[in-house]
């Protein structure tokens, strides 16, 4: 998915590509998170044209789009009916006579290729208007967030592919251009959804730890507000409300991953689950180094709790910051079957971990993209950026090395990625605006200079100091 935002916080404009591993880096309050919304909220929103606009008759909606452009209507030049070709379907009358219910006709259209262009145009405008709109609605602000969203979509529809189109005799009845102008408008649906990044997305945002620990109390808390008909307190976005519903629903048995229209033969499907188990596996033994355990309570609830290898179980606010931290995407994990075709977004998901376990998880963001998986993070870890660039280089150079080098690490090759599945996005702080710059990946990784003049910087002033004491 490529597309431009206008406005979002203190970012005044920005291009981004979403590949299969894309990476938001930046010094803090430089709008990631903002960023990281919009990817969640606009894939959403694409999928959710498809359902909105499915039944144009009596769609509001549609009805907007024309009174906004009735001018085309009066524009667009059909010849007469041409033939009638064959009957479609008929009723069959109480005496046994059949009686032509619908019979499909033939029209032609008279050549005006600017004028599809216009029309292509303002269903683009208006499509890009409606999802602005869902974006910013599912950021709960009293106020809009961005100003501007813009899809990279190619909509070029050749006059001489749709000078012929056919309709039933009730359609022809209504009124023929606006049954031309509704089968334009189709088209550009079908062309605006191969924008979807993912069947199905998840977010997870950063302090996890808080969610998990006060997760009964927030939920509480929310409900108690909403059945009072109060304001709550507690402001969340879509995002950060669909992750405590996921969780919820997991806690509740209730969770059911669908993924839409995405098929699988079975041994396709066994080759995911296999990929998830081994993702799980990588967790236990490399990160966390035990198991999360569940339990159901006596309301059909689970708890959760950490087993630590050949130890007892220990309850969640007993248990390390950084297994807490990881808990909702493990547990995530733990119920799906596969992670085709969705969509994780992650806020910094170095939170509470040790350089070396930093590593591993820039290990695990790739496995999680050769799963099948679309993972989008916001980051502030040199550790996980250089990991992922390793990862990178991996896949250019010779296998005889490359299985070496996974031999003496002790590392599977599902940790290996092309730099052509990666995009990366440096956020930098210009005083009162935000920079959002592409970072550039080659065969040598991702060449970040997010951290260079902080490096930089300490280091002079470690020198300058270590001079002072021996001078």
């Amino acid at each position: 998915m490529k597309f431009s935002i206008k406005e979002l916080g203190k970012i005044k404009s920005a291009d981004f590509e979403v590949k299969d591993l894309t990476i938001f880096v930046g010094k803090n309050s430089t709008n990631k998170s903002y960023a990281a919304h919009t990817v969640y909220m606009l894939n959403k929103a694409i999928y959710e044209l498809d359902s909105i606009f499915m039944d144009y008759i009596n769609n509001e909606l549609f009805e907007v789009y024309l009174e906004k452009n009735r001018k085309f209507l009066q524009d667009i030049e059909l010849l007469k009916r041409k033939e009638i070709f064959s009957e479609t379907t008929v009723n069959i009358n109480e005496d046994g006579t059949k009686t032509p219910f619908a019979v499909n006709v033939e029209f032609e259209i008279k050549n005006n290729q600017q004028l599809i262009d216009d029309i292509i145009k303002s269903i683009i405008k208006y499509l890009n208007d409606f999802i602005l709109k869902e974006v910013n609605n599912n950021f709960n602000s009293n106020s809009d967030i961005i100003s501007d969203i813009n899809l990279h979509t190619k909509c070029k529809i050749d006059l001489n592919k749709i000078n012929k189109f056919e309709m039933d005799t009730i359609q022809v009845n209504t009124n023929t251009n606006i049954e031309f102008l509704k089968s334009i408008f189709d088209k550009i649906l079908n062309i605006f959804s191969k924008n979807l990044i993912s069947n199905k997305e998840y977010y997870f945002p950063a302090s996890r730890t808080g969610f998990v620990l006060a997760f009964d109390e927030i939920i509480s808390g929310l409900l108690r507000d909403k059945f009072s008909n109060k304001s709550s307190s507690t402001k969340l976005t879509k995002p950060t409300i669909d992750f405590l519903l996921m969780f919820s629903d997991i806690k509740s048995s209730r969770f059911e991953i669908i993924q839409r229209d995405v098929l699988m033969i079975e041994d396709s499907l066994e080759e995911y689950r296999k990929k998830l188990n081994d993702i799980l596996k990588f967790i236990e033994e490399k990160m966390i180094k035990g198991k999360i355990v569940r339990e159901d309570t006596l309301l059909n609830n689970k708890e959760f709790y950490f087993k630590p290898n050949n130890a007892k179980e220990l309850e969640l606010f007993l248990t390390s910051s950084s297994t807490v931290e990881m808990l909702p995407l493990i547990v995530f994990l733990q119920n799906i079957d596969n992670l085709k075709d969705i969509l994780l977004i992650i806020e910094e998901p170095e939170a509470h971990l040790h350089p070396q376990a930093q590593i591993e998880m820039a290990r695990l963001l790739v496995m999680l993209v050769n799963a099948g998986a679309k993972v989008l993070v916001t980051t502030h870890s040199d550790y996980i950026i250089s990991e992922i660039s390793n990862c990178i280089k991996l896949s250019n150079v010779n296998k005889n090395e490359q299985i070496a080098y996974l031999k003496k690490y002790n590392l599977n090759s599902d940790i290996i990625i092309s730099q052509d599945n990666v995009s990366a996005y440096l956020f930098k702080d210009n005083k009162n605006e935000v920079e959002v710059k592409e970072l550039k990946i080659d065969s040598f990784g991702i060449n970040n200079e997010n951290f260079d003049e902080v490096l930089d910087e300490l280091l002079d002033r470690t020198q300058e100091i270590n001079e002072s004491i021996e001078g």
